[in-house]
């Protein structure tokens, strides 16, 4: 009977052994640091647990697709370990003064106190202890995507007018904003006919040699002229249309044929001319922008991961089973 008891006290303790190897079993190793079973075994219980899954190693996936999915469970585990061992390599640390004001605006962002947050941590299995451990990986590996993937991402107002543009179909084109100078002649001084032969000669001065500026101040016929016959800025329907066909396709300091106006003629030039975005666009352009960065940032982010998981020394186990 006392052999049977230590067979049986044996036999137990090398069960108790063998189930302990079998937690332990290596399932991945990166760059030399090695990723346990019972980490693999910890998945689903993370996945249950709010913070737990850092998503942006989830590289535009849903949670959900890391249930039941012990493959994509395995790849995230690996994800985490690249970035962290980076993190290491660099030095970035979460000062103590960080962490704490994240866990204060994760307590407001819950609408709850700091000690309402931290019992309610204590409910989803965490002491304040490992909630600021999650904390700190966080800001970590925030710090280390800022500094090698988003710092390099280059996104214009461009890119973001023309994804509003295609969102947009009804889209209001740009607006352009000209600054222009006149010489006018007027009909009211001796007829529409008399006011065309003093334009045609000013004309005629100005191609043959003199400054479009002596002739304005010479002979302009604008109301309250300005030197050099300055007009102003105006942007796009803000002045008549004749003289903006005249215009609005002209390089700058262009000087315009004869333009027939409803009370003279014009002989204009186009100073300046810049194009102000369309103003419904303004109030979206700063998410839009903000999106295109969360797009790129997945995608350069697959892209970070891809190459190094083909420059470092990343193994998988296969065949262990939970």
């Amino acid at each position: 009977m006392l052999k049977f008891l230590v067979f049986l006290f044996i036999a137990g303790a090398l069960a108790i052994a063998s189930a302990k190897q079998l937690v332990n079993k290596v399932v991945a190793s990166v760059n030399n640091e090695i990723i346990l079973l019972s980490e693999l075994n910890a998945m689903p219980g993370r996945l249950n647990r709010q913070g737990s899954i850092d998503e942006t190693l989830l590289l535009g996936e849903k949670v959900d697709s890391l249930k039941n999915n012990t493959e994509a469970q395995l790849d995230f585990l690996i994800r985490e370990r690249i970035v962290s061992s980076e993190v290491r390599r660099q030095g970035l640390t979460a000062t103590p003064e960080q962490v704490n004001a994240d866990l204060n605006q994760a307590a407001k962002r819950n609408q709850m106190s700091l000690s309402e947050f931290v019992v309610f941590m204590n409910s989803q299995g965490y002491s304040l202890d490992q909630y600021k451990e999650i904390i700190k990986n966080r800001i970590e590996r925030q710090t280390f995507f800022e500094k090698e993937i988003i710092s390099r991402l280059r996104i214009t107002d461009d890119d973001a007018y023309s994804v509003f543009r295609a969102q947009f179909p009804n889209y209001r084109p740009s607006v352009s904003e000209y600054k222009i100078a006149q010489i006018f002649f007027s009909n009211q001084t001796g007829g529409a006919e008399a006011a065309l032969r003093r334009a045609e000669a000013a004309y005629e001065k100005i191609s043959s040699g003199s400054t479009y500026e002596q002739i304005a101040n010479q002979v302009d016929e604008t109301p309250g002229a300005n030197k050099d016959g300055v007009l102003g800025t105006f942007k796009s329907g803000e002045f008549l249309p004749e003289i903006e066909r005249a215009i609005s396709g002209a390089a700058e300091n262009t000087v315009s044929k004869i333009i027939e106006g409803p009370n003279g003629y014009h002989i204009v030039k186009l100073l300046n001319k810049k194009t102000i975005l369309d103003p419904n666009f303004l109030r979206y352009k700063e998410q839009i922008k903000a999106n295109l960065v969360q797009q790129n940032f997945e995608r350069q982010l697959k892209n970070w991961f891809s190459l190094k998981s083909q420059e470092g020394s990343i193994k998988k186990f296969h065949g262990e089973s939970q």
